[in-house]
């Protein structure tokens, strides 16, 4: 019975310190639970995701990131039933007031396109375009005048061009990000420039302003390290 008890006294701090070796070997360690972070499931922004999540977890935050339409995520915002949303622009504020603070340091950066099949609807006013198609809730779109009528409103960007292949609409609007990510090698398409330049940040729910230092500096020290393919249009 000594023997036993001498032996538990030993062993005790030797298994203590191997379990947070064990823990310190597992994975960057963690001040706060997760964030929740929404994003429209547009194709580039997967690995976009993955990426700032990996940067991010090297400053010790961690987020993980829900999809859904942009309405969807901003009632979920306004709602505090999450914790920030991804991918907006500054107009972005005028939508969520003030249930939300925007990130500073923008996450990307690039400009709205008009993309077609026959180069001369590129010569055509925007707002006089017979069959576009457009993602649902975007803002940036505030930007251009769209037709009154026949306007399609699709929930996510691979489906918006494949409306164009197939020729169920002349015309679609896209960033160039998302464009040159989703463009077929030899796609004989046509685009153009229909927007100002454009940046898309992090909008954190006000009750995370205290974070927004940390945040600003982890996507500023992402942006230094990504390089993300943006097309030249």
């Amino acid at each position: 019975m000594i023997l036993s008890l001498m032996l538990r006294i030993l062993f005790s701090p030797v298994l203590a310190l191997l379990l947070l070796f064990s823990a310190s070997l597992s994975g960057p360690a963690y001040t706060r639970d997760c964030l929740n972070f929404m994003a429209v499931n547009f194709y580039t922004f997967g690995s976009i995701i993955s990426s700032l999540q990996e940067s991010f977890a090297k400053s010790g935050v961690c987020f993980t990131v829900d999809h859904a339409p942009a309405p969807r995520n901003s009632l979920l915002l306004k709602q505090g039933k999450t914790d920030g949303e991804l991918f907006r622009i500054p107009d972005y504020q005028n939508t969520i007031g003030d249930a939300a603070i925007m990130v500073p340091e923008p996450i990307i950066e690039g400009y709205g396109l008009l993309v077609t099949k026959s180069e001369s609807v590129l010569d055509e006013d925007l707002a006089n375009i017979q069959g576009m198609a457009v993602g649902r809730g975007v803002v940036w779109q505030n930007y251009v005048s769209l037709p009154e009528a026949g306007v399609s409103e699709v929930g996510d960007y691979a489906s918006l061009m494949t409306m164009l292949r197939t020729g169920r609409v002349s015309a679609v609007l896209i960033d160039n990000v998302n464009f040159t990510q989703l463009k077929l090698p030899k796609e004989n398409l046509f685009a153009k420039r229909v927007t100002p330049k454009l940046q898309a940040h992090l909008f954190l729910h006000a009750r995370h302003t205290s974070l927004l230092p940390e945040i600003n500096k982890a996507i500023r020290v992402w942006r230094a390290e990504y390089s993300l393919e943006n097309g030249d249009f």
